[in-house]
């Protein structure tokens, strides 16, 4: 016989029986009531400090770099390369921590957020460095594979924007910005011609300023424990 009984689905000691809830966190197998619930999530947010300023800082940092020379304002080869460094380290790396610590919070969408763009900056930024060092040609099936990543962080962004307008205005207007930016920069590894490449770069700009104004809006409101510059939310 086993240490432990199964949970019945109508347990007689009076206790409700376990049910799958919906949180900020995802979804929670628990008998607790959602009240209850809800005060565990406020306290796993409240106990630890908030990763979105500095990571969006990151996203925003890497994002107008790397959209520089995707724009043609610089050629597109050395701007690239002149920016691996702070696109691997702040807008990779630094970005990823942060989207654990969200999790850590509890906070799912942030978390998902952070850590999917941290991982794809720090994969840009490998991209670029292997390609540097010969590992493999910079040829059009090399440049086909970065567009068909590309364009599935285009559907991601879109998730993620969709999901935004349950919170806050700001960051999804942040996401969607990102859309046609990755998707127009996918066209051209691709095949298509450079000046659809160039359009998406002015997209990824776009986002790029919309996430300095959320990271300062958070940081900032933060300090003063008001809301100095507005966010958009939908809390």
């Amino acid at each position: 016989m086993s240490a432990q009984s199964p949970v019945s689905p109508h347990p007689a000691d009076g206790h409700p029986a376990p049910v799958e809830r919906w949180t900020k966190a995802g979804p929670v197998v628990t008998g607790l009531p959602a009240g209850e619930i809800t005060a565990l999530q406020e306290r796993s947010e409240a106990s630890v400090g908030e990763p979105g300023a500095f990571s969006l800082f990151g996203f925003a940092v890497g994002t107008l770099l790397i959209a520089i020379p995707l724009s043609g304002f610089v050629p597109l080869v050395t701007g690239v390369m002149a920016t691996l460094a702070p696109v691997l380290v702040f807008a990779g790396i630094a970005q990823f921590i942060g989207g654990l610590i969200a999790l850590r919070k509890g906070n799912t969408f942030a978390g998902t957020a952070f850590c999917v763009y941290g991982a794809n900056n720090t994969l840009i930024a490998a991209w670029y460095l292997f390609q540097a060092s010969g590992l493999y040609p910079a040829d059009v099936n090399t440049k086909l594979l970065l567009g068909i990543e590309l364009f599935c962080f285009a559907y991601i962004s879109l998730v993620l924007a969709v999901a935004a307008l349950r919170f806050n205005l700001e960051y999804s207007a942040i996401l969607l910005a990102l859309v046609p930016g990755f998707g127009l920069v996918a066209v051209t590894n691709v095949g298509g011609p450079a000046a659809i490449g160039n359009i998406g770069g002015y997209f990824l700009i776009l986002s790029a300023g919309l996430a300095f104004y959320g990271a300062s809006a958070l940081v900032i409101n933060s300090a003063f424990e008001r809301p100095v510059l507005p966010l958009i939310s939908r809390n």
